[in-house]
C-alpha cells in the first residue's frame, strides 16, 4: 500500500493533508488532488467521444482486428 500511495503522490494524484488545515476539518490524511479529478473528468470524456463515435466501417475494422487478436 505504501509503494501505491507513494507512486500516486509522484504522479501527483493525491495530496497530503495536514492536522492544521482548517478546510478538511483539522484532519491529517490523504485527499485526491485536483489534477486526479480533471484527469478522471477527462477519461470520462474521452470514453463518451469514442462510443459516440459511431463509424460503421471503422466498426466492422475493429471486429475484424479482434479476431486476430
Amino acid at each position: 500500500m505504501e509503494i501505491v500511495r507513494s507512486k500516486m503522490r509522484r504522479l501527483g494524484l493525491i495530496d497530503h493533508v495536514s492536522r492544521f488545515n482548517v478546510k478538511y476539518g483539522y484532519r491529517e490524511g490523504w485527499v485526491f488532488s485536483t489534477r486526479f479529478r480533471k484527469s478522471v473528468s477527462d477519461l470520462d470524456k474521452s470514453i463518451r467521444l469514442f462510443k459516440a463515435n459511431t463509424d460503421s466501417k471503422q466498426e466492422i475494422k475493429d471486429r475484424d482486428s479482434f479476431k486476430y487478436l
